[in-house]
Parts: structure tokens; sequence; C-alpha cells
């Protein structure tokens, strides 16, 4: 199950559910894997639903992604890494996609 995949990923980083930014990772990877096009505007397309799903306020969402992002890169930065293609903390573009791809059918 996609959902599992994207979870397990986020394990593997050292980011547990306590992190409320780990649910709106987790609803963001999702998003991202049924529509990438989402990734060109994430605090349009991606950051309302991912609000709603998680119910917290819009402005919370990208304070709670870029606490977890730190979070797995403080514990896992080679990893994150590998998944992002980059060599620095990566954007929370480029951390949703490479969540979304390699845990849903991605590369």
């Amino acid at each position: 199950m996609i959902h599992s995949e994207v979870e397990g990923k986020l394990r593997s980083f050292g980011l547990t559910g306590c992190y409320q930014g780990y649910r709106c990772l987790v609803y963001a990877a999702l998003l991202v894997h049924a529509d990438p096009a989402a990734l060109e505007m994430p605090s349009k397309l991606i950051y309302p639903e991912v609000a709603r799903l998680c119910r917290i306020d819009i402005g919370s969402v990208d304070q709670a992604i870029r606490t977890a992002m730190q979070v797995c890169y403080r514990r896992s930065a080679p990893a994150v890494h590998a998944m992002c293609g980059t060599s620095a903390l990566p954007s929370i573009q480029q951390f949703v996609a490479g969540l979304a791809a390699c845990c849903c059918g991605g590369s």
C-alpha cells in the first residue's frame, strides 16, 4: 500500500508520527503521486488540502513540513541526499517529489 510505503520511508529517516509534519508529508506525497503538477504551486495546490486532511491551519502546513524535513535531514542526511538528488537540505518541492517518486512507483 502506498500510504505505508511513504510512512516506512519517513521512519527510515528517523521521523516519527509524533511530529505534525509527519502526517503532512504523507498526505503531500500522496497528493503529488496523484497529480505531479501540484508541485508547481504547493502553497496553492497542496497546502490547502493537506491542512484540511490534517485539521490544521494552512499557514501551519509549511512550518510543520519544514520541521519534519529538518529532523529527517539531521538524522539521515545521506539518505535524504540520495532520495532528492541534492547535496544540501532540499526544498520542500524536492523532498516531497523525492518521497513521492521513491514510495509511489517512481524512480
